[in-house]
């Protein structure tokens, strides 16, 4: 399935359901009154390293936009705890708005049931990949070959597209584990798809959150949508071979 075609049809589903929107449009809302309360608190708070790039890649295997404003982890170090209390309150709040919504949003583009033990297992992957996103851009990585630089890119990027459908199957019910393997399965098929989708999707989360002051919100409310819509038309087009895993497991 061309990468074209998956966004047509992901905007097709939304202009038939506009209410596939209205999670993401809350939680961009939380999003953006999150990178206000950042800037104006006294917690020391830190722009993305990919805000200082001419070109970003911000995707996330989790739908979500890409915020203005970050707090690293040591900036919660020796707080008094009313601040300590408020930051980590903001930033939970946050992402259960973030994972709320793409979970109201994936259940409904699938026609599935909703579950909490499904909403369980998505927030808690969402919190997983935060975390680790969170921990990489406060690192700073030399890398002194290019030959060494574009494995790392060409390795981030497999691993990119065997997690995509993750999401989706984890929306669906499945447990850690068998989302996993369904999702690497379902990829073989679609890899030049999902490497182009990744792209669009990280280029225009970043380019959006650009924009002072609404720009995390922005980027939430367009990109989050139909990067969750698009992970349920490729998994409506992969269900043969969704069923093929399942018949093998079984």
């Amino acid at each position: 399935m061309m990468p074209v075609t998956v966004l047509r049809e992901a905007g097709s589903r939304i202009r038939h359901d506009p209410a596939l929107v209205g999670p993401f449009a809350v939680a961009g809302l939380f999003v953006m009154l999150a990178d206000l309360l950042r800037e104006f608190d006294p917690i020391p708070v830190a722009t993305p390293v990919s805000f200082g790039h001419t070109f970003s890649i911000q995707y996330s295997i989790v739908p979500k936009g890409t915020a203005r404003t970050i707090r690293h982890i040591n900036a919660l170090f020796d707080l008094r705890d009313p601040y300590l209390l408020g930051a980590v309150a903001l930033e939970l709040l946050v992402l259960l708005a973030v994972g709320l919504a793409g979970w109201l949003t994936i259940t409904r583009a699938l026609r599935v049931e909703r579950r909490l033990d499904s909403l369980a297992r998505y927030i808690g992957f969402l919190f997983v990949v935060t975390l680790l996103f969170r921990i990489m851009d406060f690192q700073t990585i030399t890398v002194g070959s290019l030959l060494l630089f574009i494995l790392m890119v060409l390795a981030a990027f497999l691993v990119l597209i065997r997690l995509f459908f993750l999401p989706g199957l984890l929306v669906r019910g499945c447990r850690y584990t068998t989302a996993l393997q369904k999702s690497i399965r379902t990829a073989v098929g679609e890899r030049w798809t999902l490497f182009c989708l990744i792209i669009v999707f990280g280029f225009a989360s970043w380019g959006l959150a650009q924009v002072p002051i609404v720009g995390g919100g922005l980027s939430t409310v367009v990109v989050a949508p139909i990067h969750a819509v698009s992970i349920a038309v490729l998994l409506d087009r992969n269900s043969a071979v969704i069923v093929r895993a399942d018949s093998r497991s079984g």
